[in-house]
């Protein structure tokens, strides 16, 4: 039951990371000329789980504001 309450905790505190700080910069932008097809030449890419977990907060807040 331990293992689940850390989990559950740790899974909770990436969210709130991916809140705070959803991009990192592209490692692969060095490697290419022009315009690189990961980032499309912004030089940031979401974290896994970025797009998803603000997603859900904005339809949180949109709940929250029709009630």
């Amino acid at each position: 039951m331990d293992h689940v309450l850390v989990i559950l905790g740790l899974a909770a505190t990436y969210a709130v990371f991916l809140l705070i700080s959803p991009t990192m910069a592209c490692g692969s932008c060095a490697r290419h000329r022009g315009p690189c097809p990961r980032c499309k030449g912004t030089g940031r890419r979401f974290r896994l789980g970025a797009r998803l977990v603000h997603r859900g907060a904005v339809q949180a807040r949109r709940r929250g504001k029709r009630r």
